[in-house]
């Protein structure tokens, strides 16, 4: 008895024809399943040499889980410490992203624990990389980081942060816990008073903070919105 191949005689596995319209849309499946296997190839390749060319590729990223499966000895500093008496010293703290802003290669973060502000910014050199600087001012707000960094004095006085005197140069960055892109509410949103100019879509209303009570806990009663556009110095 001959043994008939089903691909020989129009039919496909199951057992009914296959139509020459049903052959052709499985072609155009197989190819289109093809081209953007190799699109996905290309830019795991690009990606992979640009990290092979980042210098800064150890100083940045998303922490590992955090388990409690051993003692790192890092000492952290309370941002509500950082004073112009540390000036000249690296320091390691853990706080929220409370605001950011990136300008090609030089990128601002303010970080906030509790009630207390600094001003950290990063910029390319020789040991910080492009990449670097994208990372960090892509970080989602209220997202939790640890930011190793060297206390230099201000410019001038940052009045939008608690601490005026002195800014952080960053050295490393890692994101410890990751905030969701889009929150409930902002904090800069819910900052603002009732009677303000902005309107109904610049306020939170009351059920949503009641909703995201423990976000809306983050704000500060002595804040007030204005104070996000001193932050940044020119």
């Amino acid at each position: 008895m001959t043994t008939v191949n089903p691909s020989q005689t129009g039919l496909d596995e199951a057992g009914p024809p296959t139509s020459k319209k049903g052959l052709k849309k499985q072609q155009k499946e197989a190819e289109k399943a093809k081209r953007k296997a190799e699109v996905a190839a290309k830019l795991d390749a690009e990606a992979a040499g640009r990290q092979a060319d980042d210098v800064s590729k150890d100083l940045y990223g998303i922490a590992p889980l955090i388990q409690s499966q051993l003692r790192t000895g890092r000492v952290w500093k309370r941002v509500g410490e950082l004073t112009s008496d540390l000036v000249g010293q690296t320091v390691l703290v853990r706080a929220r992203v409370h605001a950011k802003r990136g300008t090609g290669k030089l990128g601002f973060l303010v970080l906030r624990q509790q009630y207390h502000t600094v001003q950290a910014v990063i910029s390319v050199s020789e040991t910080i990389s492009k990449q670097m600087v994208k990372f960090a001012t892509d970080l989602h707000l209220e997202s939790v980081v640890d930011v190793e960094g060297k206390v230099t004095a201000a410019p001038e006085k940052i009045t939008g942060c608690t601490q005026q005197e002195v800014e952080l140069q960053v050295a490393k960055v890692f994101c410890i816990s990751q905030a969701l892109p889009q929150l409930p509410l902002q904090i800069e949103d819910a900052m603002r008073p009732e009677n303000s100019e902005d309107g109904p879509q610049g306020r939170v209303n009351q059920d949503t903070r009641l909703d995201n009570r423990i976000i809306d806990l983050r704000v500060s009663k002595t804040w007030s919105v204005g104070h996000l556009g001193d932050i940044w110095r020119h």
